[in-house]
């Protein structure tokens, strides 16, 4: 009876704690106050998943995915943080830059290796073989109004 009551606590605290959480938008994505109503902002996550990110090498060495977010439904473009996870994707450009951003999707471009000091092999040219290989795929998150 005991851990019934105590689970039972647990799972109110837990309700408790994600209805009060606190998310405030200063800016929005153009910079602006934003006019949209607090209770509308919504916080909403994903990942294309390891193995299932479609790349498509739109120039030697150039690979790009478009992230579909339409199931957030935001009513206007959102914010957007992303990563590259995956295996031997440390120093690549563009990894963390959406593209084309709209309310129901976004891009990510990513181009060869950076130039860096420990590596002056700057030659390398990825293909989606390589991204599928290394099962890079985007983890992202978006803060955008849904009213």
């Amino acid at each position: 009876m005991a851990v019934r009551i105590f689970l039972s606590v647990c799972i109110l605290f837990t309700l408790l704690t994600l209805s009060v959480a606190d998310i405030k938008l200063i800016k929005d994505h153009n910079g602006d106050v934003p006019t949209n109503p607090e209770p509308c902002l919504r916080t909403c996550g994903g990942s294309t998943g390891y193995g299932k990110t479609t790349w498509e090498e739109s120039f030697p060495g150039y690979l790009k995915t478009t992230i579909d977010i339409s199931k957030c439904g935001f009513v206007a473009t959102p914010i957007v943080t992303t990563s590259l996870n995956g295996n031997f994707n440390w120093y690549h450009v563009g990894m963390s830059s959406p593209r084309q951003m709209t309310k129901s999707e976004f891009g990510i471009t990513v181009v060869g290796k950076a130039l860096n000091a420990w590596d002056p092999d700057t030659t390398t040219k990825i293909t989606s073989r390589y991204a599928e290989g290394y099962n890079w795929n985007i983890n992202w998150i978006a803060l955008g109004f849904t009213c």
